[in-house]
């Protein structure tokens, strides 16, 4: 269970917030803040390009949490280590970018599962997901200003956890097969690769219908194909297996900025 509260205070301030910043294969960092600490999610971005997302503002991140060691995920962890901004991944992700110095998820030294950890306001838990990667995991952050919690996950074919009491969800939605099936000229290995290693449609609604989402109040969707997705569909079929509550949002590839 990703999703046990070990207690918080609320403080009557603003709720935690989800913002894309980038979500595609050109590139994936997300920013999450509580009105007290901002994180980065993923820094598949060339920095300068993340720094003007973020209006020249990383200096004062409390860290960036990294999926994979996939490019399109982790390309400026050099700059932001340079600059001063911790940045955490699991041992396979630290090994993968061959980096001594990215921050590795704790683990528990008897059967090497995840364990909590903080960083800034947010108390973090670690999860695995399946994606072909070296040690690709998710991430369930809770606000310690006020308990609120953001369940991510990317660049993965399934998830098997609940997240009891989320109240943001940030999820891959990457295509859908009948779409693939359409996309004649991609070469076999491209195509099982999607299926073998990306969210389908079809398999995220099924998830989705089996969970108590009660307190929920948004879904973000992640990672669209640019070949194999549609957003306008996408949004629809999954508005109908989520309560009405529920404010679904297909993110774009990339923020407009100014």
């Amino acid at each position: 269970d990703a999703g046990g509260d070990p207690g918080y205070i609320r403080r009557g301030v603003p709720n935690l917030t989800f913002d894309s910043l980038a979500s595609s294969s050109a590139g994936n960092a997300y920013l999450v803040q509580d009105g007290e600490s901002r994180l980065l999610l993923e820094c598949g971005l060339p920095y300068r390009r993340l720094q003007q997302l973020m209006g020249f503002s990383t200096a004062d991140l409390a860290g960036c949490l990294v999926t994979h060691e996939h490019k399109d995920h982790s390309r400026c962890f050099g700059d932001l280590l340079k600059n001063g901004v911790r940045v955490c991944a699991s041992t396979g992700t630290v090994q993968a970018l061959d980096s001594s110095i990215l921050t590795c998820l704790p683990v528990d030294g008897a059967d090497k599962s995840y364990l909590p950890f903080i960083v800034g306001s947010y108390d973090v838990q670690p999860f695995p997901v399946f994606h072909d990667a070296q040690e690709p995991v998710g991430y369930l952050v809770r606000s310690r200003v006020d308990g609120d919690k953001l369940a991510f996950a990317t660049d993965t074919v399934n998830l098997r956890y609940r997240f009891p009491g989320v109240n943001i969800l940030a999820v891959e939605c990457n295509h859908a097969y009948d779409i693939l099936d359409r996309c004649t000229r991609l070469p076999e290995k491209v195509r099982h690769r999607i299926t073998n290693s990306h969210m389908e449609l079809s398999r995220l609604c099924g998830w989705l219908s089996s969970l108590d989402l009660s307190q929920c109040r948004e879904l973000y969707l992640l990672h669209l194909s640019d070949s194999c997705s549609n957003e306008g569909r996408f949004v629809d079929e999954v508005e109908r297996c989520v309560p009405k509550h529920v404010r679904v949002t297909a993110c774009p590839k990339q923020k407009e900025v100014g």
